[in-house]
């Protein structure tokens, strides 16, 4: 029949949002880092002013790669979801509203609530 993830310890909700959290970065940086041109689009006028739009994309990729390692590892959950949600943040705040913000925003919000359920399963 259905089967309850709050019923199978191996299956919880905090290992669900670091899976889909964690494999979304993981493409990610990996489709920047080896595709570069079609994510120079996405990156602010003024942040091209400041440095070179590639070396942005291979900076970042790097970035979110480590951080789907970590997320994947199950590694320092409490700080690494919480820069995981300041990452998807600074993109809704840095390149604006658009057609797929709603994407970013649930993306956020999936990594606040692991942040919050990592905090709380280290208080009990």
């Amino acid at each position: 029949m259905f089967f309850h993830l709050n019923k199978n310890p191996k299956l919880s909700p905090v290992l669900i949002l670091r899976i889909g959290l964690g494999l979304t970065l993981l493409y990610a940086s990996l489709h920047m880092f080896f595709d570069p041109v079609s994510w120079v689009g996405f990156i602010p006028q003024w942040v091209r002013q400041i440095i070179d739009p590639r070396t942005f994309l291979y900076i970042h990729s790097a970035f979110e790669f480590i951080l789907s390692v970590l997320l994947l590892r199950g590694i320092f959950l409490p700080a690494v979801s919480f820069i995981v949600f300041l990452d998807f943040t600074s993109i809704l705040l840095f390149y604006g509203v658009d057609d797929i913000t709603f994407r970013d925003f649930g993306l956020a919000m999936a990594a606040l609530a692991l942040f919050t359920s990592s905090i709380n399963s280290k208080k009990e």
